[in-house]
């Protein structure tokens, strides 16, 4: 998957709290439970009101669902969480929220 292709599916389209949501400064990308990459959470949007460089949605598919817009981690957060496995492994919801 390419750079901008992880990005795009990790930031968006989720069924979250937003007020929770809000409280959170990353965002991981994680593949059968290893981080791939960290992002810098910098605002969260309800869903469809960002461009997306490829990734399309039915209108249909957005409804009370909300997407972050970012930039990649600093290099010192990046070193902690990069290829490291998730301190938990989690089957329900794609959403999972530590220290907020």
């Amino acid at each position: 998957m390419s750079t901008g292709d992880l990005y795009d599916y990790t930031r968006g389209i989720w069924r979250l709290s937003r007020t929770r949501a809000e409280q959170a400064q990353y965002a991981f990308a994680v593949y059968r439970g290893i981080i791939k990459e960290v992002y810098k959470i910098g605002r969260w949007f309800p869903a469809g009101e960002t461009k997306y460089r490829e990734r399309k949605f039915d209108a249909a598919d957005l409804e009370n669902r909300y997407e972050f817009i970012g930039t990649v981690a600093p290099d010192k957060i990046r070193e902690k969480y990069v290829n490291r496995v998730m301190p938990e492994r989690y089957y329900g919801n794609p959403i999972r929220y530590y220290n907020c």
